[in-house]
């Protein structure tokens, strides 16, 4: 009896057997609004803003989550997944959030159309944007504010949040906190702008 046709069954048995017993796939998103305050009353700049555009790193241009082993070395979580592109997930959260923090709807966001007048620019550069082996959420971003094509803010800022080395929900959590005090950041910058 040839041994190739029963190998072969064989493995696509198997095979079927660990597709049906597999994981679910998990999907997640982020958020920008947690635990945030109402903003203090504070003049908000006049016209409209423009939100992006939003740059992330190629690491974390995929849909999978990542997560750091150690300062060097990182796993993604196959069955823990972006529920949508990470940059435009961030995106959509800050433009959800940013409204009630600045107390005007004068937002639109990247890329706006062409005939759209914008007063104000918010650009974010995602420098780092993960939960580390420590199981605290990092993201370090530099951010620019610019009033009518003219750079008024350019800063760089960090924020941790206490995350878990293993459960997805505290981690999209912690993450949505450091993306909440981006926001809040940015928002006390723009009622301070010129």
């Amino acid at each position: 009896m040839n041994a190739l046709p029963v190998l072969m069954v064989s493995a696509l048995l198997l095979s079927a057997c660990m597709h049906h017993d597999s994981k679910p796939i998990e999907f997640y998103r982020l958020t920008a609004d947690v635990g945030l305050k109402p903003p203090p009353p504070a003049p908000i700049p006049e016209g409209m803003i423009g939100l992006g555009p939003i740059h992330i790193p190629d690491y974390l241009n995929r849909p999978q989550m990542m997560v750091g082993l150690s300062e060097h070395q990182f796993k993604l979580a196959e069955h823990h997944r972006w529920a949508e592109r990470l940059d435009q997930n961030i995106a959509l959260a800050l433009f959800k959030a940013l409204p009630a923090q600045l107390g005007s709807d004068h937002l639109v966001r990247y890329p706006w159309p062409q005939q759209q007048a914008v007063d104000y620019q918010i650009s974010i550069d995602i420098v780092e944007f993960h939960v580390g082996a420590n199981g605290q959420s990092r993201l370090i971003a530099q951010w620019a504010i610019k009033h009518k094509g003219q750079t008024v803010i350019d800063k760089r800022s960090e924020y941790q949040a206490a995350a878990s080395t293993s459960d997805y929900n505290s981690m999209v959590a912690a993450q949505s906190q450091c993306l909440s005090q981006l926001g809040q950041e940015i928002a006390a910058a723009l009622r301070h702008s010129p």
